[in-house]
């Protein structure tokens, strides 16, 4: 798989704002990203509560789907209905989004939400969260940093592998998109989803393909590190995050009485029948982890459509 990373402001003379528009071309099969900020209500309050009642959850509004489809179907271009399940608040829940190709090249666009990553479970966030609680908590510890990342986001399965191949996929990101400094968590002035819709038939029906794109931008083309197999980089550029938000567990004072004491006795130490269990984790109270969960979603969208619209590159 593999992305287009411009280094300049102006890559595509025919439109010199494209960087203001959340777009990634990919190799392999193809396939451009569009991602989606003004997602569906009914999708928007998931992602933003944890709560639905539906199993299934398309992207766009549907009136707005309906519209902007039959309207590509007009101008003789293919539009077919993908899914993908995620993993989030304790559920699985499926998103339908629309890809709509040009049958004669055989160039896809998928309309994605901003938070979701193709072929993988979990919403881009939580990932975003492990990689940076495993930072600002000065590399701690990996599986403290799974444990609250799935206390906030009820992903129960997270754990410390997840955030060991994360940390090395972004790593590998920002090295490939040349990332730099701190990425902003600004919200980002992007085109409208009407200027956004409008590039879809302008793409599929212009001279832009996968091989095209090679050949124009040579060796601004190069390969995605694989997602799954897999003061740092990674920690300058999520540096604009609040560090407080990284406080989720509770740390566990000593007790008082027995500071400065220790036993001098001269005595093997005592069998144990069993092996002490560990002790569970302590967290702080819901509603602050309910306030830490939004607060992050909401900085994480920021930070994804800043680098999909400055890098055309996912976060993760």
């Amino acid at each position: 798989m593999a992305i287009v990373l411009p280094k300049n402001e102006n890559w595509n003379k025919e439109n010199e704002n494209n960087t203001a528009y959340p777009i990634i071309y990919v190799d392999g099969e193809s396939e451009i990203f569009f991602l989606i900020k003004n997602i569906s209500k009914k999708l928007e309050e998931y992602i933003n509560t944890g709560k639905t009642n539906a199993t299934e959850l398309h992207v766009l509004a549907e009136n707005k789907e309906e519209e902007m489809c039959g309207k590509w179907i007009d101008m003789g271009l293919m539009v077919t209905y993908h899914n993908q399940e995620i993993f989030y608040m304790n559920q699985k829940v499926t998103i339908i989004y629309p890809q709509i190709s040009n049958p004669e090249t055989g160039v896809e666009i998928s309309l994605l939400p901003w938070f979701m990553l193709p072929g993988r479970p979990y919403p881009v966030f939580t990932y975003a969260y492990a990689i940076w609680h495993y930072h600002s908590t000065g590399k701690k510890s990996q599986k403290e940093s799974a444990a609250a990342t799935g206390k906030i986001y009820g992903i129960k399965s997270f754990n410390k592998s997840t955030v060991s191949r994360s940390i090395k996929t972004m790593e590998d990101i920002i090295d490939l998109a040349g990332i730099e400094g701190a990425l902003p968590v600004d919200e980002p002035v992007l085109a409208t989803d009407e200027e956004l819709f409008k590039c879809v038939p302008e793409i599929l029906n212009g001279t832009t393909s996968v091989e095209e794109i090679k050949k124009r931008y040579g060796a601004e083309v190069k390969e995605r590190p694989a997602p799954i197999n897999g003061g740092s980089p990674v920690q300058r550029a999520l540096s604009k995050i609040p560090v407080e938000h990284s406080r989720v567990i509770v740390e566990k004072e000593s007790n008082p009485f027995m500071r400065g004491r220790c036993d001098k006795r001269k005595r093997p130490a005592r069998p144990r029948k069993n092996k002490l269990k560990p002790r569970p984790i302590a967290y702080i109270r819901d509603a602050q982890i309910k306030e830490t969960r939004i607060a992050f979603i909401k900085i994480c969208r920021c930070l994804v459509l800043n680098t999909a619209a400055i890098y055309h590159t996912y976060l993760n």
